[in-house]
């Protein structure tokens, strides 16, 4: 999995950089492995322009990818911030909610198969 983030440099808002603190917490929380991709970092722009070219999201951070061993070839845009909080508050819903609605995704049913630390 990667996590793509505005880093301390360049133009974050103060929102990004909160977005970007609570989706480490949460990752840790679910002892999720993932790599950071520091979107300011100049070195890393090329990963960062390929990354944009799959989410074709710009400037929106951060913005989460699945993908094998940080492999971004076969990255999948997952989502912002946004999206990946209402995946993780849809694994509050009751189990008959669940079992009734089996297409309902939730964070921890997406991120099944990501390596755990």
């Amino acid at each position: 999995m990667l996590l793509l983030h505005p880093g301390s440099t360049g133009g974050s808002t103060a929102a990004q950089a909160g977005n970007t603190t609570r989706c480490r917490d949460l990752f840790a929380a679910k002892k999720l492995s993932y790599l950071e991709v520091d979107g300011s970092n100049p070195t890393e722009k090329e990963v960062r322009d390929k990354l944009f070219g799959i989410s074709g999201v710009r400037g929106n951070y951060p913005q989460i990818f699945k993908c094998k061993g940080g492999d971004i070839e076969c990255a999948e845009f997952i989502g912002c911030w946004d999206k990946i909080e209402e995946l993780n508050e849809l694994n509050e819903l009751p189990a008959e909610v669940m079992e009734a609605h089996p297409e309902i995704v939730t964070l921890d049913n997406l991120l099944s198969d990501v390596e755990k630390f």
